[in-house]
């Protein structure tokens, strides 16, 4: 016998509004690191950049890079499978970034205006994704 689909009580927890954010910033990283890594090869051709500095920003580029998407596949899992443990572990992810994303703002050799624009978008993103993020941990949280 089939079942009566009206009769299935069943609530999803998960956040939509976290997921479209989580999907929208994964395209952003994408083109952040694309233009940022285009502007590490112009900044090292085109000015007089200390050999032993560059190396290293171009690394924390890529480290910023993988940590991203590890956050951002960990923050979508846990919202799909409706987990605390792993929203909050992809949100303490977000320090890293934010750490990351500063330090391209604010202490590399030569800051330019489209670092600073690129860098405030994602420090945006991940301030809506701590919100959506802590929501949604609170809407697991509670009990139907």
């Amino acid at each position: 016998m089939a079942t009566d689909r009206s009769k299935v009580d069943f609530l999803s927890k998960s956040s939509l509004p976290l997921q479209i954010l989580l999907f929208f910033n994964r395209v952003w990283v994408f083109c952040w690191f694309l233009v940022l890594l285009g502007v590490f090869i112009w900044k090292g051709t085109a000015l007089p950049y200390p050999d032993t500095r560059l190396a290293p920003e171009i690394l924390l580029l890529f480290a910023y890079l993988f940590v991203e998407n590890v956050r951002l596949f960990l923050c979508s899992k846990g919202n799909k499978i409706e987990s605390r443990l792993i929203v909050l572990l992809s949100t303490s992810l977000m320090i890293p970034s934010a750490l990351a994303n500063i330090y391209y703002i604010l202490f590399q050799i030569y800051v330019l205006r489209v670092d600073e624009i690129f860098n405030v978008i994602s420090l945006i993103f991940l301030a809506l994704e701590l919100a959506f993020s802590l929501y949604a941990i609170l809407n697991f949280s509670s009990t139907a």
